[in-house]
């Protein structure tokens, strides 16, 4: 599939360097780490990084949820630079490492340097079959005003067909989320989506996501994002299951848009939800057999590349969740998310 232009989806979020390495129980011990952890690194397991590339081979990827959404989106895309992130890392090796990864994919970066702060790093270390997770954020949460307005970066947004941004993003830059809701939302030619990124970003950021709920065209979620969030709203008392949250949600962003929207929940491998034209449809996710499921933390994020994808293409909802679901499948038979060399086959 062929998009003869750059900027077709412009996304923005917390990038983080993924750095995957087997190693031995030993090291975890070191670190103070179990197997199955998932933590944010404290300042003495600031240094594993470090360690781990001194001792062990590390496999590199560029992570993040926008970064893998959209990582994806241009996988399936496949023109040079369809794609553009930004985000804010630090001028370091890892940073360069990570800027590398994404141009090699196609993706155009945008990235601020920040000065004095490390670029985000999330190690995946890696025990027999189990996996620990532990991140470090630093730069990547220090995204800042000055270098999205800058000309040459605001004319990215300016070219967008398509404009995504995380509730990481959000919640770490919220007047910078605030600026690109308020400019792309209701413009004709362009749609403003909206991830939730995770049930504590709706307590946390619930001010802030209800100051961009006007411009929001198309919503993303998973069932526990979207029930956090019906709570925040203090929905009815009778809207207690996903797909009755899910209608409610989308009559209310209607309600203070003043014009339909899409609401797009999934449900790991349940029916994703879907609330548009003011209706609610369910679409059952393709089985992928179990034996070949590898890791499903990135499905979400995957999910969400294929749905951009074929939105940018023209493509009618249902069609777009369909993309959705083949790009998760895809991606869950992998650890993380691991871009095929090969061209996606959805559109044969």
């Amino acid at each position: 599939m062929d998009v003869f232009r750059q900027d077709v989806i412009v996304s923005f979020g917390i990038p983080l360097l993924d750095m995957s390495a087997t190693v031995d129980t030993q090291f975890l011990n070191k670190y103070k780490l179990g197997a199955n952890d998932s933590v944010q690194a404290n300042k003495f397991q600031s240094a594993l990084y470090d360690d781990a590339v001194n001792t062990y081979e590390v496999t590199y990827v560029a992570g993040g949820a926008a970064q893998n959404t959209i990582r994806v989106a241009q996988w399936l895309l496949g023109a040079p630079k369809a794609t553009t992130l930004f985000g804010c890392i630090g001028k370091d090796k890892f940073g360069d490492i990570l800027q590398g990864k994404a141009e090699q994919e196609g993706v155009c970066v945008c990235y601020e340097r920040h000065k004095e702060l490390a670029t985000g790093r999330c190690a995946v270390l890696i025990t027999d079959n189990n996996r620990c997770l532990c991140a470090e954020f630093a730069a990547a949460k220090a995204y800042s005003m000055n270098h999205l307005q800058q000309p040459e970066n605001w004319q990215h947004i300016v070219q967008a067909q398509i404009l995504y941004v995380t509730g990481y993003f959000l919640h770490s830059s919220p007047d910078c989320g605030k600026l690109l809701a308020e400019s792309s939302g209701n413009k004709e030619g362009k749609k403003c989506c909206f991830n939730l990124s995770a049930p504590y970003i709706c307590k946390e950021a619930m001010d802030r996501i209800k100051e961009i709920f006007p411009y929001i065209d198309i919503l993303f979620g998973n069932e526990a994002e979207v029930k956090a969030l019906g709570k925040e709203l203090q929905l009815k008392n009778d809207c207690n299951t996903t797909q009755e949250i899910v209608f409610q949600v989308g009559q209310l962003l209607e309600k203070q848009r003043g014009k339909p929207c899409t609401v797009v929940i999934t449900q790991g491998n349940k029916s994703t939800v879907l609330y548009h034209d003011s209706k609610l449809t369910e679409y059952p996710v393709v089985a992928v057999p179990p034996a070949c499921i590898v890791d499903t933390c990135g499905a979400g994020d995957a999910f969400v590349g294929g749905f951009l994808a074929k939105l940018a293409c023209g493509a009618d909802i249902p069609e777009c969740i369909r993309c959705g679901h083949y790009a998760a499948g895809k991606m869950i038979q992998c650890q993380g998310i691991q871009i095929p060399k090969e061209k996606a086959d959805f559109w044969t």
